[in-house]
């Protein structure tokens, strides 16, 4: 960041009187000055150390105010160094605009008035001020954004295929921002028993992926006691989150948890106020929403929620298909949404077999809908079903 007073300022002029004037004046005021006696020898001298501020005359030989000031705009590293253009009465109306439209933020007649002089340059270092100070802003939120990324691709199982003792699953999470609120976790219980649960938090960003942060703890903490009741572990999460977040904070979220059992033919699941996910049975029959009409509370929402687990048949043919509602509330140019039928029709025309097959074919048919936009909420597919090998 610069402090106006010992800002370091460029002054271009191909006449050594201007150029003393001009030094004179800004030294007596505390300023840092550098010279230059023509375009070139600017340039050079801005590309080994970039000034605060750059004081540029029009007409120079070799390379002219208007190509110094084209120059420095095109570069990255000197695009918002604030330049003032030197003019002479002469100079027509022609030449300023040309100068605004090269990127010239300001101007100064000769012969020079002091206090105009010091005054526009005081404004435009306060302006520079400003924005290097944004910009010293947005490069520590990059880098805390990036922390935070990082930890939240530990939390959340890599995208792609996996496969979990008997069981082939694929997945893909894609926030709407840098990090984002849906979380879901995979685990092992024994060869032929997997649990799973999928989780949206309410909005996007920073805020939502510290509360996914949060439902990791407390399911890694509970998940291998309750195992066999999901409905247990999402009271626990609802319980634990009214008495840690709600009751600070209006923030919810939705979560559906389950275990398979291939064993024993079952799904056990229990879902808060999550989107119905798509069960097929086997391969022959069609797919349902499941826990349609047995829903409790999204969490956080009440503390005394009840929940209850419902049991579905899951054999080695089942394949059952989680979401979160960036899937299907996604809207095309014309408005429309993509619709929760939508997606189960998208789901059920998908005759693959590889999980990975139907994440790809329904991330694909989302983006056609979508005209390729960009989706404004974070969005979660996972697809797991029985290893028939």
């Amino acid at each position: 960041m610069i402090v106006e007073e010992t800002a370091n300022i460029l002054v271009v002029d191909d006449e050594p009187r201007n150029i003393k004037i001009l030094q004179i004046q800004l030294q007596t005021r505390g300023y840092i000055v550098r010279t230059a006696c023509d375009g070139e020898e600017a340039l050079d001298s801005i590309k080994k150390d970039a000034p605060d501020l750059i004081l540029l005359d029009i007409n120079m030989p070799k390379i002219d105010g208007f190509e110094v000031v084209k120059r420095v705009r095109a570069d990255k590293n000197t695009e918002f160094i604030p330049i003032i253009m030197i003019t002479a009465l002469r100079d027509t109306q022609e030449n300023r605009i040309k100068a605004v439209e090269a990127g010239a933020d300001d101007f100064i007649e000769k012969p020079f008035n002091s206090f105009e002089v010091l005054a526009r340059i005081k404004s435009l270092l306060r302006i520079k001020q400003y924005h290097d100070t944004l910009e010293e802003y947005n490069t520590r939120l990059e880098s805390e954004l990036q922390m935070a990324r990082n930890v939240q691709e530990i939390l959340i199982p890599k995208n792609g295929p996996q496969e979990i003792g008997a069981f082939k699953i694929a997945s893909h999470c894609s926030p709407a921002l840098a990090v984002g609120g849906d979380f879901y976790d995979l685990w092992e219980i024994d060869e032929n028993r997997m649990g799973f649960l999928i989780s949206d938090v309410m909005g996007h960003g920073a805020s939502a992926a510290l509360i996914t942060v949060f439902i990791k703890t407390i399911l890694s903490e509970h998940r291998d006691v309750v195992d066999d009741n999901p409905a247990e572990i999402i009271r626990l999460l609802n319980t634990r989150f009214n008495d840690m977040i709600s009751t600070h904070l209006f923030m919810f979220a939705t979560a559906f948890c389950g275990v398979i059992d291939l064993k024993s033919k079952e799904l056990v699941c229990a879902n808060a106020g999550h989107p119905f996910p798509f069960l097929r049975s086997d391969s022959d029959s069609s797919y349902t929403l499941i826990t349609n009409g047995h829903s409790g509370n999204g969490l956080g929402i009440w503390r005394e929620s009840e929940y209850e687990n419902c049991r579905y048949t899951f054999e080695h043919s089942s394949r059952m298909f989680l979401y979160t509602d960036g899937a299907y509330e996604v809207k095309n140019s014309k408005g429309e949404e993509f619709s929760v039928e939508r997606l189960k029709d998208v789901v059920s025309e998908c005759e693959n077999e590889r999980p990975m097959d139907l994440i790809e074919y329904v991330s694909q048919s989302i983006s056609t809908f979508s005209d390729t936009s960009p989706n404004p909420d974070d969005l979660t597919l996972i697809v797991v079903q029985g290893n028939l090998n």
